[in-house]
């Protein structure tokens, strides 16, 4: 019986699986195809072609590929070493308002992002930083998410390497860089993985608060060439499958290391 029920699990799975990959692998498939043979409702390209593909890379698309991979690499740097910091002084340190602090910062995963959006946007207006990669940047790097992610992890962290680590003579930062961030494995390569893809795919605030284009991320640069009656759909297909290549390509390159860290973690 529990073998029966094991292999429609395993079906039901497959099946879910090849529905979740259907979109992506017609994403593929047309890029490969002409204008004229971009709508033709066919599962197979009979005569793959490279047209698209070489239309679609531009200077203008080379450059907001540019600018989504350093905004994303460097909001998930920054942002990791700023929320591992913080949790772990949430987790081992003792200082006025402690608690009422971290309860500050987890309410504020309970506020839409969209209703801040306006507000966010008038402080980036002040401080003159629109239109410029610290305008993107900056208000990705803070995020209750990471913290309260770390402190989780701190807070079952061996006492017994940092005791040990402070009779050597070890200062607390180098404590922390040296012995506590590298172990932090398990919980860094989920939130690099969340980190990278949330900025990625971001389309909403570099919309809102970049008018450049030499600042413009790749989302928006896609949801552009769509308008009206003249727009070059097998060249926004092309265009929308290479940039999806990072995300598959960084997918695949931490698939093995993500598997560790959920074993580490105890995540069952």
């Amino acid at each position: 019986m529990k073998k029966k029920t094991n292999n429609i699990l395993a079906v039901i799975l497959i099946v879910l699986g090849i529905v979740m990959l259907f979109p992506i692998y017609i994403l593929f498939m047309v890029s490969f195809r002409n204008e004229k043979t971009v709508f033709v409702g066919s599962l197979i390209t009979a005569s793959p072609s490279f047209e698209s593909i070489k239309s679609a890379i531009t200077p203008d698309f080379l450059v907001a590929i540019g600018n989504s991979f350093l905004i994303a690499v460097a909001v998930t740097i920054i942002a990791l070493i700023l929320h591992s910091m913080c949790g772990y002084a949430f987790a081992r340190m003792n200082f006025p308002g402690k608690k009422p602090m971290f309860t500050v910062i987890i309410s504020t995963l309970m506020i839409p992002v969209s209703s801040i959006l306006v507000p966010l946007f008038m402080i980036c207006k002040q401080l003159g930083i629109t239109n410029s990669y610290a305008g993107i940047l900056l208000p990705a790097l803070f995020n209750a998410y990471g913290i309260f992610l770390f402190r989780q992890f701190y807070m079952s962290f061996p006492v017994d390497l940092e005791e040990a680590a402070k009779l050597d003579g070890c200062s607390t930062y180098r404590m922390f860089f040296t012995i506590i961030f590298p172990l932090s494995r398990p919980i860094i390569i989920p939130l690099c993985i969340a980190f990278f893809l949330g900025n990625w795919n971001n389309y909403l605030w570099p919309l809102i608060v970049n008018k450049k284009p030499e600042y413009r991320t790749i989302m928006v640069y896609l949801a552009n060439m769509v308008g009206g009656y003249n727009t070059k759909w097998n060249v926004v297909i092309a265009s929308a499958m290479l940039a999806c290549l990072p995300v598959f390509l960084i997918s695949l390159f931490l698939q093995s290391h993500l598997q560790n860290s959920i074993k580490m973690s105890g995540i069952k």
